[in-house]
């Protein structure tokens, strides 16, 4: 019986299987740094937006906010590979205190955290999921009919736009949703529900560096969404919050295996094997030809996201 040799366990070898970019939930909206061929032979342009597995060399991509999660992360620069790499990790669960690897205790805040040589490296990340749509709020739908999932990370000098605009909806005074109006459900409408109340229209700007001017995320509001809209991507997000969980939560797994974000603009590629990994050329010049603009699926009438199934 198998119970015999549980002892064993560990000791043997698992096969890490490699997820194409087509077949991730969650599909990593980033800004191309350079000319680069990807998995599909097709050649992203540099200055554009590219939704991983989905789209691509867009000028602005739209998305109805559902997730909106800040952590912790300490990248160190692996002299191997000349990437970083994640050597600390908090999913900042709950109030403070907040722990990282190994249980270490996180500081409360960035001048807490300053105080302590191991962490003064840490920063702060936001990530910001939501479902790919139109400037309408259409969503844009897989081949199977489903809303497609995107999210954008904010660090580095991507974090202030991103945290600018967060900071902006939950001030805004805006028709409750919820009844009776109590202290409690306002709070709770201004952090939660403000966000998912417009389509959030991303663009691309720049900021200044040590190292030059670089490409960063603006977000601003667009279209406003309908009470009911609302509530159904509401019910939306407390239906895949699992996923988002699994997908960011870095704390439920070593330091090795942690899906902390390389250096490289598209974010995430250790799942890929290699035949999925870009080809990277010399010619980092914009090319005259127009970029390639994704087909938008339109969702019948009667699409409503409670009925969707994941």
């Amino acid at each position: 019986m198998i119970e015999e040799y549980t002892e064993l366990m560990g000791t043997g070898h698992n096969v890490i299987e490699t997820v194409a970019p087509e077949d991730e939930f969650f599909h990593s909206v980033y800004i191309s740094g350079q000319r680069r061929k990807n998995h599909i032979g097709i050649e992203e342009k540099p200055g554009y937006f590219q939704v991983r597995g989905v789209a691509y060399n867009l000028d602005e991509v739209h998305m109805i906010i559902t997730h909106v999660k800040r952590v912790l992360v300490k990248s160190i620069r692996d002299a191997r590979t000349q990437k970083d790499r994640t050597e600390c990790f908090s999913y900042q669960t709950g109030n403070p205190p907040w722990y990282g690897f190994k249980g270490r205790v996180c500081g409360a805040n960035a001048s807490e955290r300053s105080n302590s040589e191991f962490c003064a490296p840490c920063k702060s990340q936001l990530i910001v999921s939501g479902i790919y749509c139109d400037a309408n709020g259409n969503p844009i739908l897989s081949e199977d009919k489903k809303p497609v999932f995107v999210f954008i990370r904010g660090k580095g000098m991507k974090y202030s736009n991103i945290s600018g605009y967060l900071d902006k909806l939950s001030k805004m005074d805006l028709d409750p949703i919820f009844t009776p109006v109590t202290e409690d459900t306002k709070k709770f409408e201004k952090n939660v529900v403000n966000n998912k109340r417009f389509v959030t229209k991303i663009g691309i700007g720049e900021a200044d560096s040590q190292y030059g001017r670089k490409s960063v995320f603006t977000l601003e509001e667009g279209t406003k969404l309908s009470a009911d809209k609302v509530q159904s991507i509401l019910k939306l997000a407390k239906k895949t919050i699992e996923k988002f969980n699994e997908k960011f939560d870095d704390s439920k797994r070593a330091p090795s295996q942690a899906s902390g974000y390389t250096s490289d603009e598209e974010g995430d590629h250790q799942h890929v094997d290699e035949s999925n990994k870009f080809e990277v050329g010399n010619d980092t010049t914009t090319s005259s030809s127009e970029p390639l603009k994704q087909e938008v699926k339109e969702p019948p009438v009667s699409f409503n996201f409670e009925d969707v199934e994941f």
